[in-house]
């Protein structure tokens, strides 16, 4: 994702033993091929030289632009490993787009040759689902979403509510480009609630 970064600290910076640099109020940046960009702040955090880990604490802000999407991330503490290029938080979790509003217990941001951007999910509610579509709200154990295929895959105790309708299901697999339910694994549709 990225090939270039600058953390600023903007103050109270301090320089620890094993090649750790610790500082207050940062703001991290990076930079990708095209408009690709990650920009990330927080109260607190350090940068691990020998392991090449950065860890922010504290009220963590992030946008993210990857091929042409905005996403917004909030969460009280974030790690970025620059070697394995993940990002992932072990706080609560709210993920936005425009599309869909994600609050989860935890998250990870890998990416593969394969998958392209993959951003695992667990113990989610789905708060906001393509504006304009009939389902509104949703819920899972384990949500995948996949970026670069506009793809969400719902695992364990899967929930859409749709109008007056509600999907329970084991798994579903949902477009959110063309607003449809490709699979649902051993689902159970109740109407008229």
């Amino acid at each position: 994702m990225a090939t270039s970064f600058a953390a600023h600290p903007s103050t109270n910076i301090s320089f620890l033993a094993n090649n750790v640099i610790e500082f207050k109020n940062s703001v991290y940046e990076s930079y990708g091929q095209g408009d690709e960009r990650l920009f990330l702040r927080s109260k607190e955090g350090s940068v691990d030289l020998d392991n090449q880990v950065i860890n922010l604490i504290g009220d963590v802000e992030g946008t993210f632009n990857l091929d042409g999407k905005t996403f917004d991330l909030k969460t009280n503490g974030l790690r970025g490993n620059l070697i394995d290029k993940t990002i992932s938080s072990k706080q609560s979790t709210l993920f936005e787009t425009e599309d869909i509003e994600i609050v989860s217990s935890d998250m990870e941001i890998t990416q593969t040759t394969l998958e392209g951007i993959k951003i695992l999910f667990n113990n989610v509610n789905l708060d906001k689902i393509n504006l304009g579509s009939r389902i509104s709200k949703g819920k899972a154990n384990e949500v995948e979403l996949f970026l670069a295929k506009d793809l969400i895959v719902m695992k364990g105790k899967a929930v859409f509510s749709e109008d007056n309708m509600k999907i329970i299901s084991d798994e579903i697999h949902y477009d959110l480009s063309q607003d449809i339910v490709l699979k649902s694994v051993n689902s159970k549709i109740i109407n008229n609630l």
